[in-house]
This record gives C-alpha cells, structure tokens and sequence, in this order.
C-alpha cells in the first residue's frame, strides 16, 4: 500500500481536500457557499467554476506535501443534466500523479443539491447528461495544459 493518497470530504457547505506523503500532512477547504456566491454574483459556471477550484486546491495540497516538476490529474464527471441545470455531479478520479509518484485516491465524490427542475426537464435529461473525461499535466508554475477543456480563470 502507498503512503501517498488524497482524501477528500464533504459536508454541508465545505469540501475539505487532504493530501498524505509519508509524515507530512497538507489540509485545504474549500468553501461550498462563498464559490456559489461569487459564482452567482459574476455570472459564472458553477460546475466549471468549482472544478478549477477542485484542481487548483488539490495542486496546492500536493505541493505542500511532494515537491514536484510535473502533476498529472485524471479524472471523469459526470453530471445529471447539463452542466447549467444539474443538481448532481460526480467526479471519479482515475488517477493522480506527482513526478511518476502514483497518489491513492478515493473511487469518487458526489455533490447534490436541491433539484428545482420542471417534471418535463427531468424526464427528458437522459438526453443532456455530461459524462467528460479530464486529464491535465501541469508544471511547477501551475500552468497547465488540458486536452479535453479550456481553464477557466478566476
């Protein structure tokens, strides 16, 4: 079993992101709420909006714990409608790696919220529903290079 992994939990209104390597222990949060808020006050996409906001808390964890040259992040949403309407989202990570140092990680993470969509709309989402694989390399400046999506910058 390896001694790096990436945990992450959520609750109410807080997604907290941890990363292990050997002794050395790096917790972030994210603040569930204030991104909705700045999200609606900006006219943002939430679900794009709060995936960077996953990647860029989870680079950080790991910097802090392994100092790395290069970042892998591979990882599957899927969501139950499009993006703007969904009220749930599922993230699967296929794997995280820092310099060819494979990290564990949870099978998934899934996020619901009230659902506010008509009868019709949900009927008829089996047609809208996102499924996205992502996989992104990023360099020890955090810039990073996708091939599935643009970067959304905040």
């Amino acid at each position: 079993m390896s001694d790096q992994r990436i945990t992450l939990k959520a609750s109410k209104g807080l997604l907290r992101v941890a990363a292990k390597n050997h002794g050395e222990v790096s917790i972030r949060d994210i603040e569930i709420k204030m991104l909705l808020g700045y999200c609606w006050w900006y006219d943002l996409p939430v679900i794009e909006t709060l995936l960077d906001v996953l990647e860029m808390t989870l680079k950080r964890a790991i910097s802090e714990v392994l100092p790395h040259d290069e970042l892998l992040l591979d990882y599957t949403v899927r969501t139950n409608d499009i993006p703007d309407d969904s009220s749930e989202v599922e993230i699967f990570f296929n794997g995280i790696s820092a310099d060819g140092i494979e990290f564990s990680t949870p099978s998934g993470l899934v996020l619901r919220g009230d659902d506010s969509r008509g009868l019709l709309q949900k009927i008829t989402s089996f047609r809208r529903r996102l499924m996205r694989m992502f996989r992104g390399s990023c360099d020890r400046t955090i810039q990073c290079n996708y091939n599935l999506r643009p970067h959304i910058t905040l």
